[in-house]
């Protein structure tokens, strides 16, 4: 049974997933590779029709939260990774 009332194990990036692969990306010096391994490859792989719209990353430093609400009251919160710590990269609003 996957569902506990208990925490689980696990890392919450959902906040800034595209943005912390730019910077692995970028540390390897394949900045160049993270379109298609973002946008293509995964579709390929499953036959599955490519993203037709796009999103534009954008190298500005930017803090990390450190906390989201997360649940009913206010004591439901989670902790994302990099709480309080920035991060190179952000998606720009077009």
């Amino acid at each position: 049974m996957k569902e506990t009332g208990c925490g689980c194990a696990g890392v919450y990036t959902a906040h800034c997933s595209l943005e912390l692969y730019a910077e692995s990306f970028e540390a390897m010096g394949a900045l160049d590779k993270l379109e298609k391994f973002a946008s293509i490859y995964g579709a390929d792989f499953y036959g599955l029709p490519r993203n037709t719209t796009k999103i534009t990353l954008e190298k500005k430093k930017w803090k990390v939260p450190d906390s989201y609400a997360f649940g009913d009251t206010a004591d439901d919160i989670l902790q994302p990774l990099r709480a309080g710590e920035y991060v190179n990269w952000q998606i720009v609003e077009d």
